[in-house]
């Protein structure tokens, strides 16, 4: 198994966890990591969307735990050609 990045998710799994138990009131930490809130956010129209917070929040984490695979599959690249 390859290792990828986990400390990405695990970042945004620590906001989820503040956001989910009210530590991050005005959902600030919440919107710096969350994909889905961007779109909402910065969207014409989309802020009267009502999304359930369990889909943002898994959304947020499945999406920072590919972006880690992906920067580990560049990682891997570089240091291979690197090597030749």
């Amino acid at each position: 198994m390859k290792k990828f990045a986990v400390w990405l998710p695990f970042v945004v799994l620590l906001v989820v966890l503040l956001n989910y138990f009210g530590l991050d009131e005005y959902n600030i930490l919440l919107m710096g990591v969350s994909p889905v809130a961007w779109f909402i956010e910065f969207v014409p129209n989309m802020n009267h969307v009502h999304l359930s917070s369990f889909v943002v929040y898994i959304v947020a984490v499945v999406f920072w735990l590919l972006i880690g695979m992906l920067l580990d599959r560049l990682i891997i690249g570089l240091k291979k050609r690197s090597v030749q």
